[in-house]
């Protein structure tokens, strides 16, 4: 898939790279310089010195199609192409993938007027490689994730839309610098973690942040020799504006200008927000900034995958900050708190369409959980099924009295039953569920252990998505106020039967996995890594290209 993508992009670039004119005092040169491109492409090359040539394969189709005409023969041109590459650093990426130091090394050797044939025809043959391979890379990113996790479902970037007349637009401007602009996801989300990533780059570059030494749990009143280091450290980050208006006297005070500040970090960082430094809010404040840089560079990458073909209308789970948004032209139009699946049992990455929703829903138990926890609790105790209102059937689903069964027969290899959990107010679904088909059987829904909540850290599910504003996102998404508001919606649920509302508009769903984002405030906002997810994908960011 990968190879058939860049082949799609080179076919692109015939509009994109198009010969420049000669003067005529180098036309000599120019014709060398061609016929070498033509005997190293036939000949089958695959490196440039110790550098791996990416796309030989579509150097070769492109070029042999235009006469292998050179594309940067003109010094402007290649500097231009060069400082592009340079510039890779500030998208997260590494600039020694596109053959940074052997083009600079050759580049170098080009002054004073040298124009050696084989530097140029080598320097050519680099940079366009570099042009396709980086191209890619800010389409569909370096990393492959569903090699990283088989269970990764989300379809990849489309070309985007106008392609064809950004190509054909450098062709007359010869802009490579728009061009490239044009590939980047230019959603408010990737901007500003960009943006977070030079700042943080920045404070790095400057020494950092203060480490905070354990100690007592400190509150609002209370006065501390770590205050100062902990004024400073959240002056850095951005969450405190007056550190240094701060009296020498009243330094050592946690007072309600630090206590909202706090606050702040602990918003930005999913934490409860009780103004208090605890254990765990210490944790988070002394993560490295080298550290924040890297799920900094991790998320851009997750950006690059998904961001290019959202609608303008979605919703979008964040597994590991535990919430679901809808977005709607760039603008949040519904919030709420999640709850999603526990390690092992890990909430999965698609997308899928929402089309309706189940008011008085019924649960039937996946088999999995039927066999592995409900039947040791009926070899136990038959009569658990009717204590959870649930109902016993065949596989034609014919229902059956529990009390003629003997499970003691039955394991979780020979269990030839299905259960299912009725209508009511402790079905494990609660009153609502939001249905978008999947081969996963996920799906939004509510639940009778509201407690859950208000902790923290919200893995605790199967892998179904639990919704804490269920009844806000009925209406959100229903839209239709005189209509379905909560009068409706209790009319419908004291009758106790399942009753289906089709979507006045389907919508897209996307669950993702997002460790650090941004607002359009250019705020940076992090979460834990709650899966151990982040690892995997900056080692592949920082490791060699595969193809």
């Amino acid at each position: 898939m990968k190879k058939l993508r860049i082949y799609h992009l080179a076919i692109l670039f015939i509009f994109l790279l198009q010969p420049t004119s000669v003067f005529p005092q180098y036309q000599e040169i120019y014709n060398a310089v061609q016929e070498k491109i033509k005997s190293e492409l036939e000949s089958g090359v695959t490196h440039i010195g110790n550098d791996l040539l990416y796309t030989p394969d579509r150097l070769n189709n492109y070029y042999s199609k235009h006469n292998y005409e050179p594309l940067w023969f003109q010094k402007e041109n290649r500097e231009e192409l060069i400082e592009i590459i340079r510039n890779a650093y500030v998208e997260g990426l590494n600039p020694t993938d596109y053959h940074l130091e052997r083009i600079e090394d050759l580049e170098n050797q080009m002054t004073g007027g040298n124009r050696d044939i084989d530097l140029l025809a080598n320097l050519e043959l680099l940079l366009s490689d570099a042009v396709v391979l980086y191209s890619y890379h800010l389409l569909w990113g370096k990393v492959d994730q569903s090699k990283i996790r088989k269970d990764w479902d989300i379809p990849e970037n489309p070309k985007p839309a106008g392609l064809d007349s950004l190509f054909a637009n450098y062709k007359y401007n010869n802009n490579l610098t728009e061009f490239f602009e044009r590939l980047k996801p230019r959603h408010y989300m990737y901007v500003q973690l960009r943006e977070g990533l030079k700042l943080y780059r920045n404070i790095a570059e400057n020494g950092g942040w203060p480490s905070i030494p354990d100690g007592e749990v400190l509150k609002p009143g209370m006065t501390n020799e770590r205050i100062p280091v902990i004024r400073g450290y959240l002056t850095v980050t951005g969450d405190l504006q007056t550190a240094d208006l701060v009296e020498d006297s009243v330094a050592t005070l946690f007072d309600k200008e630090l206590e909202q500040a706090v606050k702040t970090f602990q918003f930005r960082h999913n934490l409860s927000q009780d103004g208090v430094i605890g254990k765990g809010t210490l944790a988070q404040i002394n993560v490295p900034v080298e550290k924040r840089m890297d799920m900094i560079r991790v998320n851009m990458e997750r950006a690059r995958w998904v961001l290019q073909q959202l609608e303008p209308d979605f919703l979008v789970v964040n597994i590991a900050g535990f919430n679901i948004r809808r977005v709607k032209n760039d603008s949040i139009v519904f919030f709420s708190p999640v709850i999603v699946g526990r390690l092992h049992h890990e909430s999965p990455v698609f997308k899928g369409k929402m089309t309706y929703i189940e008011l008085n829903p019924t649960w039937t138990l996946p088999y999995s959980i039927a066999t592995k926890e409900t039947l040791p609790k009926l070899q136990k105790d038959p009569s658990y099924l009717a204590k959870k209102n649930m109902i016993i059937m065949d596989r034609d689903g014919k229902k059956l009295d529990p009390s003629t069964i003997d499970f003691s027969k039955y394991s979780r290899g020979n269990f030839p039953f299905i259960i299912r959990q009725e209508p009511g107010p402790h079905n494990a679904l609660g009153q609502v569920k939001f249905m978008f088909p999947n081969k996963y059987s996920v799906y939004l829904h509510d639940t009778p252990a509201r407690s859950l909540f208000s902790r923290e850290d919200r893995a605790f599910s199967h892998g179904c998505i639990r919704l804490d504003k269920k009844w806000e996102l009925l209406m959100n998404l229903m839209n239709e106020p005189d209509v379905w508001n909560m009068e409706k919606i209790n009319e419908i649920i004291k009758t106790e039967k399942t009753t289906r509302i089709t979507l006045p508009q389907p919508i897209d769903i996307v669950i993702l996995y997002w460790t650090a984002g941004a607002d359009k405030e250019a705020r940076l906002f992090f979460n834990k890594d709650i899966y151990n997810r982040d690892e995997a994908v900056l080692k592949a960011l920082n490791g060699p290209v595969t193809l």
